[in-house]
């Protein structure tokens, strides 16, 4: 193989795949990127065999073929190269000569044939979706599926969607996000994504107008600004989530997020590591929100946040980084919350009833 590329364009490429490779130590040959030159273009490859990433790259294709080489060393390598000059990747007997005006250098590389093959998608009606808000909606929720593994179908994302909109949750039984996206959509479906899944969609198509996703039984493809993502599927049943979230309050208002956000990152100066819990105090007749922290030999912090509502008081305790999560990724300046005894869950809503939002969080219970 032979291939002329601009130093742009293939570190662009080369750092989209990359971050896949060397997940999966039990095989040495997923350390590597396969690069292959066919049809007029460079297709890079790199798999950790849950996760699969294929970026095509423009250049000028001088000879057809295909190697794998270690995909760190070659990313090292060129974010040091000069983008004034092409470079050229001629692949010989003794290895891939990668050269530019005044750099030259020889990788080693591994036979094609032991590299996994990405799964290709049947020829069906893809989903089209808005990639930024795709994204934006994943963003939103991916923080509060589980992160323990043991549990697949809580450490993932479930996304569902027909007719005007598209619906992503992830709950780690503690707490909920969902937001739901005005997306219009044909054909109905559903499925689990892992979070390392979910966390590469984010990555690689973020900036991306547009994406098609094209769903199997075992897996999904996400494609869009010539990059692909295959990933497998969550095998499982995801809990009806809709039960947990409260529907009745006895106190109701409306707080600054970056109020909130200021107070609780100062209490947390003085919370030991082992214990996370603070207390909060909802007074409407005062209108404010009294938020606490006793971190014994850390010492204690206390904090008034504005609070415009109706309501009974009501005192519950939490856990300090699940409300941080929460407030930061509410969509908006302000957001509504809900209550209703010390025992019930808690619910964040954005102040804009227009996005359809909300984050659920369990009180601790003493």
């Amino acid at each position: 193989m032979k291939f002329i590329v601009t130093q742009s364009n293939i570190l662009d490429g080369v750092s989209r795949v990359s971050a896949l490779a060397g997940r999966n130590p039990q095989l040495p040959i997923l350390q590597n990127i396969l690069l292959e030159v066919r049809e007029g273009v460079l297709h890079l490859t790199c798999t950790d065999l849950e996760v699969g990433a294929h970026v095509l790259v423009t250049g000028k294709a001088e000879r057809d073929g295909s190697c794998a080489v270690p995909a760190r060393q070659l990313l090292e390598y060129i974010q040091q190269l000069p983008s004034l000059d092409p470079i050229v990747f001629d692949y010989k007997k003794k290895g891939l000569i990668v050269s530019t005006k005044k750099f030259n250098a020889r990788f080693p590389v591994t036979a094609v044939d032991d590299f996994p093959l990405l799964p290709v998608p049947k020829d069906k009606e893809s989903i089209t979706l808005d990639g930024r808000l795709f994204c934006q909606g994943m963003l939103n929720t991916l923080f509060s599926a589980a992160k323990d593994e043991t549990r697949p179908e809580l450490h993932s994302v479930f996304i569902s969607g027909g007719g005007s909109d598209v619906t992503i949750a992830a709950t780690d039984s503690f707490r909920l996000s969902e937001q739901v996206l005005p997306l219009d959509v044909k054909n109905k479906f559903s499925f689990l994504l892992p979070v390392s899944a979910a966390q590469e969609v984010i990555r690689l198509f973020s900036s991306t107008d547009e994406i098609n996703l094209l769903v199997e039984k075992n897996y999904v493809s996400v494609q869009g600004d010539n990059c692909d993502l295959s990933t497998r599927l969550i095998d499982g049943t995801y809990p009806n989530y809709q039960q947990i979230i409260p529907s009745q309050f006895s106190t109701s208002g409306a707080v600054e997020c970056d109020e909130v956000l200021r107070a609780l990152k100062t209490l947390a100066v003085f919370l030991p590591r082992e214990s996370r819990r603070i207390s909060a105090t909802v007074l409407p007749d005062k209108e404010i929100i009294r938020l606490k922290a006793e971190g014994g030999d850390s010492g204690s912090s206390e904090v008034e946040i504005s609070f415009k509502g109706e309501g009974k008081d009501v005192s519950l305790l939490f856990n300090i980084q699940y409300l941080l999560e929460g407030f930061q990724h509410v969509t908006g300046k302000s957001c509504k919350v809900l209550l209703g005894s010390e025992k019930d869950p808690l619910l964040i809503r954005p102040h804009n009833s227009s996005i359809h939002q909300l984050y659920v969080v369990m009180p601790i219970q003493v």
